[in-house]
């Protein structure tokens, strides 16, 4: 095939490919071809693979700058879940004092136990969740876990809980709520 023969079908893949105008088009070949002239074959080639290896290399950025992402992306989600479930958890815990209470001042046994089967299952669902209530009564105060909102006199005991007024909880090592007590000073 003449260069003549081949030119055609240069042009209209070059046309189709970019939408040049036969002028344009004929315009990169020639520079091309300027840009050949004197240039052996060998060195071609060189270029070629230099160009070649600096396309593999971009596309290689681009691929671990997508995994990065996907990570980072699946990260968030995960948060999110995990946010959204203490959320639940948290709007749960009034409900959870709630019959907590009814259980100290229901005075009909079966009544008490039917309430105490519904805290459990509570207690159970929690538990699937990695939720754990705060060790507090007879502990030594601890401001990351508790909230001290009263004080009683007593020198023996002094720095530890007294008294749980409200449990706390704990969520994969996150306070969700801090226990409110009473401290001995």
């Amino acid at each position: 095939m003449t260069d003549k023969e081949k030119r055609p079908a240069e042009e209209s893949v070059n046309a189709e490919a970019g939408n040049l105008t036969n002028a344009e088009t004929e315009a990169a070949a020639e520079a091309e071809a300027q840009d050949n002239k004197g240039i052996s074959g060998e060195e071609i080639i060189a270029k070629a693979v230099a160009e070649a290896e600096e396309f593999k290399s971009l596309a290689q950025r681009i691929q671990a700058d997508f995994d990065n992402y996907r990570k980072r992306n699946n990260e968030s989600v995960k948060q999110a879940r995990a946010e959204g479930n203490n959320e639940v958890i948290l709007n749960l815990l009034p409900v959870v004092d709630a019959v907590d209470i009814a259980l100290k001042v229901i005075p009909d046994e079966k009544s008490r136990e039917g309430v105490g089967l519904i805290l459990r299952q509570i207690q159970a669902l929690f538990g699937r969740y990695g939720v754990k209530e705060i060790e507090a009564e007879g502990q030594m105060f601890d401001p990351e876990l508790h909230n001290a909102v009263m004080q009683e006199e007593d020198p023996e005991n002094s720095g530890k809980i007294i008294e749980v007024l409200q449990k706390g909880y704990t969520r994969e090592g996150k306070v969700l709520r801090h226990a409110m007590v009473k401290v001995a000073k």
